[in-house]
């Protein structure tokens, strides 16, 4: 019985000899994609949320303050639960000594607001949220939010380099 032989007079290799490594490599990628969702659904346990209702309404006003004015930018925050309001001092993300007094206040104002507003949405915890926004050791402004309340009817007012003439 003669050789099968490929182009050049090379003898080929055939059957089970030629498949296996192809064989390994194919259990080698479904072993590498097994660990990948193994390790992802070890992560999603790991970071679910604990049965047991939302978190403290400190902490979500905390975290919309966080989520509009940055990472770094809670100083402080307190939650008074008999008044179901909270106030936070955070510093500014948007604050610039190098632009104009009526930009920077539009900015305070944006930022302020919508945290105010991600702050109170769909949490019946907090009736009033404060904020009262920074700039190194300067207040800059107070934003006072009430659950309902239209965003352009949300109070801000300005203090220090920021305040009205």
């Amino acid at each position: 019985m003669a050789r099968k032989t490929a182009a050049g007079g090379r003898a080929r290799r055939g059957g089970l000899r030629a498949a296996l490594p192809w064989a390994l490599w194919g259990l080698l990628a479904a072993a590498v994609a097994a660990g990948i969702v193994a390790a992802d659904r070890a992560w999603l346990a790991a970071t679910r949320a604990e049965p047991g209702g939302p978190p403290d309404p400190r902490t979500r006003v905390t975290g919309a303050v966080r989520t509009i004015s940055g990472a770094d930018s809670v100083r402080a925050a307190t939650y008074d639960e008999a008044a179901k309001a909270a106030v936070v001092d955070a510093t500014s993300q948007y604050y610039s000594a190098a632009r104009s007094a009526a930009e920077n206040r539009q900015y305070l104002a944006t930022e302020g607001r919508m945290a105010a507003q991600l702050a109170l949405y769909e949490n019946d915890a907090i009736e009033r949220v404060t904020i009262r926004l920074f700039a190194g050791s300067s207040h800059l402004a107070t934003v006072v939010a009430r659950q309902g309340q239209p965003y352009e009817a949300i109070e801000v007012t300005y203090h220090g380099p920021l305040a009205p003439p």
